[in-house]
């Protein structure tokens, strides 16, 4: 078998060299998404397990509450039996003024009493801080990691700038950090300062982020569970170290999980671009095989030799995805995690490494799909008849088989394809892939029989208008109908692919958008933070009078956006003086009434809640459920269902004076101020500017830049898909050009006898070019009602699965627009080597071409 290999496999793979690489390059381009995604995804994962694991240090238990843990708590449980030790924790990331050094995390710890915590490898003189007491002393003082203190070249004694919500603080290093265990946390960019100058710096409050616990020895840890929540109540989560990374990398994983599909779907495209390389491989050489045949060759070995160079390319092409996959990870990696950390409120940090098994994955996949790929192929070449195979001409121009029972058995493909999306009871994951492969396979027995079809019925066309070239590129459409079809259908799953998951992210960003009208109405938007989901300062109540009488304000509303455990997830509770913001918004109505609304919240304490939280929860209009408060389960009735997009795993709203009254919480996350009529917002910004000076950060938007900060987060948050797109554009081209470099080789007689008649480049380049064309247009053809039904699948179904909304279709017009304009470029593109090699055949060799 080695001598095949290298005798006929390799001579073959040498002598087609362009259309070889093109196979290996399509399965490199799906092996490189898989690996780069997966490798950016683990490196993101890693990055949080181990930030959280490494700064826990000896605790064995962490207490959290929506908020932060207040300071009287500390001292209500550190006598409790059982507890050995407590420290409070303030965490926050930072971004230095230096931003070329990357994000910083500060941790706040009482360094007094923290020893029981953590060790601290302090490096100087003494191996520690010089004088603890001027530590704490001075609220400038920081302990800094050596690693980061090394990149951004400062020594004890140094300041190190970096910005915080109130502006750029100078903090001097007074400690340095030996890079070993803590120390390492973040990648080592770490800075350690005391908690109670945190709370001033980072606006926490009388606050703090967490309480760390940790356990006499022989307590186990559920007793100390059991004792801490006897204590504190529903409202505080009590849980380890691991228990919290693991809700941390939860949050991202949807996030996460469009991308995997993504590369399945480059490797599945993959598939078919090397089931048309081994097809016509096949029938090129069919004079070989049938030499093998007549000494002796059995058609085991025959399939065996096709398999196996099948394995060859799949390992290659693996290896050259592998190589390019670890150029893009850390490309992914940034992308990913300034997504999840502005959106979720959660990164990691690290270099992307490919590990041994994502390579090992990454390999199996690149190797399966050219397997899948060459079967079918490699099974005909093994039932080649020698006799058969000398017959020149007797495999050309072959028909489908039984064409009506493809299409039959694609329609059955595709609504099996719709049942499992829709009825049958998966997993979100499950559903989603197995509902996209019975639909793959559906679109593959059904492109090929109308590919044929439509083929048939273009060709005669192109003579008729297009006499020479149009000629050519016809005979070549019709000549092999096998590899058109397979390269239309990689075609059209490639363009169905992008119309479909780019007509999802259209839809999702317009339905954003036409919700942000009708409920960001105010004028101004005052800020402490710019992160969302994890804000870095919350204003005090108080703020709110001083606002009211800056000339030109009219209004003033406190929004406060919580977080909520609900049935094991975390959902959004959030506050405002919902008489105020009835009265300036529109809203759709799921279930209830703008009367009933305005009643339940604003005079019986009730709430309203998103569509996707009464969905994903089952919870309707009339029901009553709870939600955990500091003095226990707070009971609400449901008095309206809205459509609301701000949080993808549900959101209750209630009355301002409903979350005071139970969560005792009066900070703000953001003032919504309306001014008066004719009264220019910008003049009442800079007022505001002023009113804050330096007290409060005061991050203040206008209603356009508030809505434009929120649109380039949804960008933001699809960034990764629009690279899977391009991806998906690459590979549809080298189908193209791979099945275009076919053509020319088997046509190579023909293309000398014009040659010698007279034809010119132009005509014989206009001819490859029009074939590009057609193939591509052909598959766009296909690709628009199937990228239709994938939309509708992911706005109706994947949608709901993953968050519980149901986008309205919007049909991607401006992207089919787009992908019309473009399209012509890129089969132009892809048929660039292949004319090159057509026009620089030599008549004479090309005459005696077999």
């Amino acid at each position: 078998m080695r001598f095949l290999l290298t005798t006929l496999s390799f001579s073959y793979a040498r002598s087609h060299l362009a259309k070889t690489l093109l196979t290996l390059l399509a399965v490199a381009v799906g092996v490189a998404t898989f690996s780069a995604i997966r490798t950016a995804h683990q490196t993101l994962t890693d990055g949080i397990r181990a930030t959280v694991d490494r700064m826990a240090g000896k605790a064995h238990l962490q207490i959290t509450m929506e908020g932060g843990v207040p300071e009287e708590i500390q001292e209500a449980i550190r006598d409790l039996p059982g507890i050995r030790a407590t420290a409070p924790v303030i965490e926050q990331i930072v971004t230095p003024v230096k931003a070329e050094l990357g994000s910083v995390l500060v941790l706040g710890v009482d360094l007094l009493g923290d020893r029981e915590m953590r060790e601290y490898g302090f490096e100087g003189d003494d191996a520690d801080i010089d004088d603890p007491l001027l530590f704490l002393a001075q609220p400038d003082s920081i302990v800094i990691a050596r690693p980061l203190a090394e990149k951004a070249g400062v020594k004890l004694g140094d300041t190190f700038s970096f910005n915080t919500p109130l502006g750029p603080k100078n903090a001097v290093v007074r400690g340095l950090l030996t890079p070993k265990g803590f120390a390492e946390a973040f990648g080592g960019n770490l800075i350690v300062t005391d908690v109670y100058s945190a709370q001033t710096l980072f606006g926490r409050g009388r606050n703090f982020d967490r309480l760390e616990v940790r356990l006499l020895t022989g307590v186990s840890l559920a007793e100390g569970t059991a004792t801490l929540s006897g204590v504190l109540g529903p409202a505080y989560r009590v849980e380890t170290p691991d228990r919290r990374s693991e809700n941390l990398e939860r949050i991202i994983s949807n996030f996460i999980a469009g991308f995997n599909i993504s590369s399945i779907i480059a490797l599945g495209i993959g598939t078919f671009l090397i089931f048309n390389a081994f097809h016509v491989a096949v029938n090129r050489r069919r004079r070989d095989i049938g030499t093998l045949r007549s000494l002796g060759a059995t058609p085991n070995q025959v399939l065996a030799l096709f398999l196996l160079e099948a394995v060859v390319i799949g390992a290659l092409g693996g290896a050259l995805g592998l190589f390019m996959g670890s150029f893009a990870s850390q490309s992914f990696l940034e992308m990913m995690g300034k997504t999840t950390e502005q959106i979720f409120g959660v990164t990691g940090s690290g270099k992307a490494t490919l590990t041994p098994l994502i390579a090992f994955q990454a390999l199996v996949m690149g190797v399966a799909a050219s397997l899948i790929g060459a079967f079918l192929p490699a099974r005909e070449a093994s039932r080649i008849v020698a006799v058969e195979a000398f017959a020149k001409g007797a495999s050309e121009a072959r028909e489908l088989s039984r064409p009506l029972l493809r299409i039959a058995l694609g329609f059955a493909l595709l609504a099996f394809s719709m049942y499992v999306g829709i009825l049958a009871p998966f997993s979100a994951d499950g559903t989603t892939i197995t509902s996209l492969i019975f639909g793959a396979m559906g679109v593959v027995f059904l492109v090929g029989p109308f590919s044929r079809y439509l083929l048939r019925a273009i060709a005669p066309l192109y003579s008729r208008f297009i006499p020479v070239a149009g000629q050519l590129s016809a005979d070549a459409l019709r000549q092999n109908p096998l590899r058109t079809g397979g390269t239309v259908m990689a075609t059209t799953i490639s363009l169905a692919f992008v119309l479909g998951l780019g007509g999802h992210m259209g839809a999702t960003k317009a339905s954003t958008i036409r919700w942000m009208d009708d409920m960001l109405t105010s004028d101004l938007y005052v800020r402490g933070s710019a992160n969302w989901a994890r804000p870095d300062y919350r204003y005090p109540a108080s703020l709110k009078e001083e606002l009211l009488r800056v000339e030109g304000v009219r209004a003033v509303e406190s929004f406060r956006n919580s977080r909520a455990e609900f049935r094991g997830d975390t959902i959004s509770l959030a506050s405002i003086e919902m008489g105020a913001m009835m009265d300036r918004t529109r809203r759709e109505f799921v279930e209830g009434d703008e009367i009933s609304m305005r009643r339940g919240l604003i005079e019986e304490g009730k709430c309203s809640v998103s569509d996707n939280f009464s969905r994903r929860f089952g919870l309707h209009l009339g029901d009553t459920f709870e939600l955990p408060a500091p003095g226990g389960m707070v009971p609400l009735t449901i008095s309206a269902v809205t459509r609301d997009l701000s949080n993808d795993r549900g959101v209750v709203y209630v009355d301002r004076e409903t979350f005071l009254n139970h969560w005792k919480d009066d900070r703000v996350d953001v003032y919504d101020i309306s001014v008066h009529p004719g009264v220019d917002p910008h003049v009442v910004r800079d007022a505001i500017h002023k009113l804050l000076g330096g007290r409060h950060p005061s991050l203040i938007s206008t209603r356009q830049e508030f809505v434009r900060e929120i649109t380039q987060a949804v960008d933001a948050f699809f960034a990764l898909i629009r690279v899977t797109l391009f991806l998906a554009l690459l590979i549809a081209s080298l189908g193209i050009a791979s099945s275009l470099l076919i053509s020319v080789a088997e046509r190579s007689r023909e293309i000398g006898v014009l040659k010698a008649l007279g034809a010119v480049s132009g005509q014989i380049t206009a001819s490859i070019v029009l074939e590009g064309l057609t193939l591509a247009f052909t598959g766009l053809i296909f690709a628009i009602p199937i990228g239709n039904l994938m939309a509708l699948f992911m706005e109706k179904v994947v949608a709901d699965l993953y968050t519980g909304w149901t986008m309205p279709h919007l049909y991607p017009w401006a992207l089919l627009g787009f992908t019309v304009l473009a399209l012509p470029a890129v089969a132009i593109a892809a048929a660039f080597a292949p004319a090159r090699q057509a026009v620089s055949l030599d008549v004479t060799q090309a005459l005696t071409y077999e």
